[in-house]
């Protein structure tokens, strides 16, 4: 059945089963615990799910795929997000919390298709009792987990790897900290409902969030995984930067909705660019452990940033009422503040890339398995096609 397909159909089994432990409790407000116990468990399950989709991806995409493959499950995650928010809204005030997790019951079963349908390889079995034999060449052979982690503690010692991790550790810093910090501005200060700032984060940033993701990867593959990167992470920075300096234009309908538009669109090219990368860097024979572990710190970055609100806010709400500032004058200078470090912290992220090389993890690596000595038709500063014919020389060397 192929390495992951399995235990992706088992962990979206047991996400739905998880979903239905919310049938039949009552007012959810009465079970807290038994809601905590189904809530955490179902995000195990659907962690589970992610890192096998993207170890799968890691192991069957070839490399000039990877960023407009990212492009697409980037996107697809996030218009599911978006989209969900958005409707699931409106039928948990249609018909409550019962009716939300019967469609989302129903959208699993509907998920569950995918891998039921479709082979990670021709010739694999589609269910355990079928016909059929397991293909590739790593699928025979099973290492022990002591192996997995001396493999990715071998492949993270490489510069280029170490490097990463670092920036994968505060890329989301920034956006995290702008993430939370928006919501309460919008709500709490500009007058904006509840329904209006979930229609406009996820009903009206769909359209870009498809473009954005899609090209992102197209372009990722064609100019590089570092511009692409440059230009989502850094395009948020200048965005936030901007948006700190206008509070007399916060006020105005169209340019908060610009900039909460501008903000989802561009961390969601940056991500994309992201994905490729560490998807592109990771190697040794648990590159997919090693591509887990950068999703996982990238979800710890978030977290950490979403976290950094709360004591950021507090700590330029007492600045800007030390300056002798009071009430909403000194709440909208810490907004103003706290949006503003937002995107300088962004940026000098950024200044890591440049150390990030991908001809140094080919040459770890060595020759792959097909005979080719790794990606070196490509640009090392852009992590492009560097676009060469045979017998040209290539400027940067």
């Amino acid at each position: 059945m192929g390495r992951r397909r399995s235990w992706v159909i088992g962990a979206e089994l047991l996400m739905a089963l998880t979903l239905w432990g919310f049938i039949g409790l009552g007012d959810l407000s009465d079970q807290l615990t038994p809601l905590l116990y189904m809530y955490f468990l179902h995000n195990c399950f659907a962690s589970l799910q992610d890192v096998c989709t993207d170890a799968m991806a890691v192991d069957l995409l070839p490399d000039d795929e990877q960023g407009q493959m990212n492009g697409m499950m980037w996107g697809s995650k996030l218009v599911g997000k978006a989209g969900g928010a958005w409707a699931l809204s409106y039928v948990i005030n249609w018909g409550g919390i019962e009716a939300c997790v019967w469609v989302q019951v129903a959208l699993l079963a509907v998920i569950m298709l995918v891998p039921l349908l479709f082979l990670e390889r021709p010739g694999e079995r589609r269910l355990p009792w079928s016909a059929g034999s397991a293909q590739g060449d790593n699928t025979s052979s099973v290492r022990s987990p002591i192996a997995a982690i001396q493999e990715t503690f071998k492949a993270l010692t490489l510069p280029t790897l170490a490097v990463y991790v670092v920036f994968t550790l505060v890329k989301l810093l920034g956006t995290g900290i702008n993430e939370v910090v928006v919501n309460t501005l919008y709500i709490k200060q500009l007058g904006w409902s509840d329904l209006d700032f979930t229609t406009a984060s996820g009903l009206y940033t769909l359209p870009l969030l498809i473009l954005g993701t899609f090209f992102g990867g197209m372009l990722a593959d064609r100019f590089g995984r570092r511009l692409i990167l440059t230009v989502g992470y850094g395009g948020f920075a200048v965005a936030a930067i901007g948006f700190s300096l206008s509070p007399q234009l916060w006020d105005r309908y169209w340019f908060a909705l610009t900039y909460l538009l501008a903000f989802e669109t561009l961390a969601a090219i940056g991500s994309v660019g992201f994905l490729s990368m560490a998807m592109r860097i990771s190697w040794s024979t648990a590159a997919a452990t090693v591509f887990t572990v950068y999703m996982t710190l990238s979800n710890v970055s978030h977290v950490v940033g979403n976290w950094l609100a709360g004591p950021v806010r507090r700590i330029t709400t007492g600045y800007a009422e030390s300056s002798g500032l009071v009430g909403s004058e000194a709440e909208l200078m810490s907004y103003q503040l706290t949006i503003g470090l937002a995107g300088l912290i962004t940026l000098p992220a950024l200044l890591l890339l440049l150390r990030v090389r991908t001809s140094e993890v080919d040459a770890a690596a060595g020759p792959r398995a097909d005979g080719e000595d790794g990606d070196t038709g490509h640009d090392e500063l852009t992590d492009a096609p560097s676009g060469l014919e045979d017998g040209q020389m290539d400027p940067i060397e």
